[in-house]
């Protein structure tokens, strides 16, 4: 038509002219193209209309982020779980440095290269010997998303077809993919979406970090009885459930579940995305549970927060359903990022540093201020269900509105950016979770912030 024909003459000149055209990387329009006001950018889980302006970050070093305006904050929350040890360190921006300019990126479906044959090594060697497998990906929603597929088709390729569903638990998070959410638990974060969500056999989970057990394990044994011929997984976030509140499990209760799925011979998966490395006081929240799953999801902390990585590994049972001369037989998942030189070479970084040192020690004695500090919080506001685990603290803090949504925790989470400590309450949730190369002076100094904020 016409009209087709004028706005394609319109774009190809806008185009022409934007890229003939060196824009000066310091000039004020391209300033506020990236501004929080910019039609451009769409950041996650927040709502541009109304949220504040974004503080534009200049550079990272250990627990501190440093924005543009010359303002020091403190990263309260490991920006979103990923960084392990501290912000750009040496060793990992070495690596990747280093890979950057010796191999990029290969496909993975048909080569190899160093850092991942390494990178699996260093899996195989601290996690449990049952795990025996390592599939690449490249976030933690995929990693959990893969856990499923290969749930399903082993199953169906070892002859138990009945076996379709999955047993989750409510108030679970498990990512953002649709397989993913369908074996969250029910929240503002998918709600959205109920719609197109499989269905999965939900059980019950603790209301809170110091609920009695018996109620909910008892749901759990009875749904596994009722069911187990005709579950492929049964999901979980052991220890600590993460985005659904920091609620932490009782290791009792976890070892009932492992239990219950070795009896009924149902794959266990442990969605340890936000738990692995370091979280829980332990490389591995199984670590301290004695328990090892059919199928574990990594990914967050695996490269220390730097790049985008996952992995998902399983037992040689489950591998062997899939090794065969029957291409049918194979797993069909892949990304164009699979196994990405620079990140598991980061990886690799990461997962070294941790050998170096005493991250156990370092782990209590995060956890101990973090118990000393919550304690003298709760002697001065209003907060409930206080908990620790390794290195995460919680607490849910007696605001007027009980939602995800509650307008409350952004002013105070705004407030708390103000005094130079970057938290992202999740409802009436409020925790922390820094990175482990932190003082114990800037500890204590984030949960200073946190008492002025909360008192005023």
């Amino acid at each position: 038509s016409r009209s087709g024909k004028r706005n394609f003459r319109k774009w190809n000149l806008n185009y022409t002219r934007i890229f003939s055209t060196r824009l000066p990387v310091s000039s004020k329009a391209h300033s506020v193209r990236l501004s929080n006001n910019s039609p451009l950018l769409w950041r996650p889980y927040t709502q541009e209309k109304t949220a504040s302006p974004a503080v534009r970050i200049k550079s990272a070093k250990g627990p501190y982020l440093y924005a543009e305006n010359g303002q020091r904050i403190i990263d309260g929350i490991s920006s979103w779980w990923l960084i392990t040890h501290g912000h750009c360190m040496p060793e990992i921006v070495d690596a990747i440095q280093g890979q950057a300019a010796t191999l990029d990126q290969v496909t993975f479906a048909d080569f190899t290269h160093e850092p991942a044959e390494q990178l699996a090594e260093l899996l195989i060697e601290i996690t449990p010997p049952e795990l025996t497998k390592v599939f690449l990906s490249d976030n933690g929603s995929t990693a959990v998303e893969v856990a499923l597929k290969i749930a399903l088709q082993s199953c169906a390729q070892s002859g138990q077809t009945r076996r379709k569903q999955f047993v989750a638990f409510e108030r679970a998070y498990h990512g953002d993919t649709v397989g993913a959410m369908s074996v969250s638990g029910s929240s503002a974060y998918n709600r959205p979406y109920q719609r197109t969500l499989f269905d999965v056999i939900r059980c019950k989970h603790p209301t809170r970090s110091d609920a009695p057990i018996e109620e909910w394990v008892k749901d759990f044994e009875n749904v596994m009885a009722r069911e187990h011929r005709t579950v492929a997984g049964v999901i979980v976030e052991p220890l600590v459930q993460g985005a659904g509140g920091f609620i932490v499990w009782p290791e009792m209760a976890m070892t009932r579940i492992a239990d219950l799925c070795r009896h009924y011979e149902v794959n266990l998966i442990f969605d340890e995305v936000m738990t692995g490395f370091g979280r829980t006081g332990r490389l591995f929240a199984m670590d301290r549970l004695s328990v090892t799953p059919d199928i574990l999801c990594l990914s967050k902390g695996l490269t220390g927060g730097s790049l985008p990585l996952a992995a998902t590994l399983v037992t040689r049972k489950i591998y062997d359903s899939f090794f065969s001369s029957e291409k049918s037989r194979m797993l069909f998942h892949g990304h164009s990022f699979t196994g990405n030189p620079i990140s598991c070479a980061a990886a690799v970084a990461n997962i070294r540093l941790f050998a170096k040192g005493n991250m156990r020690r370092k782990w209590e004695e995060i956890q101990t201020i973090n118990i000393d500090q919550i304690k003298v919080l709760g002697s001065k506001v209003p907060l409930s269900d206080a908990r620790v685990c390794g290195t995460i603290a919680a607490f849910e803090f007696d605001s007027k509105e009980k939602d995800y949504l509650a307008i409350d925790q952004t002013q105070l989470a705004s407030e708390a950016l103000s005094e130079g400590l970057f938290i992202r309450p999740m409802g009436t949730t409020f925790y922390l979770m820094l990175p482990y190369r932190v003082s114990a002076e800037t500890q204590r100094t984030a949960w200073e912030i946190l008492l002025k904020v909360l008192v005023n």
